[in-house]
């Protein structure tokens, strides 16, 4: 045999081989397809004063006097359709400004587990499961500094509270590894099934 016939041979048995192995390997292959539903996760917090409006009717207090301590609530609870999550919330009171504000704020007993952060905002130090609720302070006391210039001054103590998840999130620290802002976010109103029209 000479060499080209040689060489064709081999070749060929070669490419038969090849052949061979590539049907048998199409043998042993499979495809499937899968299809995942994935549902997304909320945060649903709820905000209310339990005790300050049992005691005070339509959400006034008057009559009040320097020194006086009131009884104001704020409970921020996780609901139990929620995902655990980190809690901020923040004091406005608009009618102040000034010292006098800073009066008032300095007589609102904020619970120890909140620390005052980023833009003013309080930053709850655990995260809160579904089902748990925190107070976020329990009385305000007028200071006792306020003289006649308070004479029928009328104010409002307003209380905004914020969510984010916990899961997947890293809040900012402080030098004390305290909880104190949250990146920049933004948090955005929840509007699950309960408030559709």
């Amino acid at each position: 045999m000479n060499k080209k016939k040689l060489t064709a041979l081999v070749a060929s048995l070669g490419l038969v081989a090849c052949i061979g192995v590539g049907a048998t390997l199409a043998y042993f292959t499979d495809s499937a397809n899968t299809e995942n539903t994935v549902t997304m996760g909320h945060v649903n917090i709820d905000l209310s004063e339990p005790i300050f409006s049992s005691e005070n009717e339509g959400n006034a207090i008057s009559n009040v006097m320097p020194n006086q301590r009131i009884t104001k609530d704020p409970t921020i609870l996780v609901k139990q359709d929620s995902q655990p999550a980190y809690i901020r919330a923040k004091i406005d009171i608009p009618e102040l400004e000034g010292e006098a504000e800073e009066e008032l704020l300095k007589g609102i007993n904020i619970n120890s587990r909140w620390v005052k952060g980023e833009n003013d905002y309080y930053y709850f130090q655990n995260i809160v499961n579904p089902g748990e609720e925190v107070k976020f302070f329990t009385k305000v006391t007028i200071p006792s500094t306020w003289n006649n210039d308070y004479v029928n001054k009328k104010f409002q103590i307003n209380v905004t509270a914020e969510a984010i998840q916990a899961d997947n999130f890293e809040p900012n620290r402080n030098d004390l590894n305290e909880i104190s802002g949250w990146n920049g976010v933004n948090a955005e109103t929840y509007t699950g099934p309960e408030f559709k029209n």
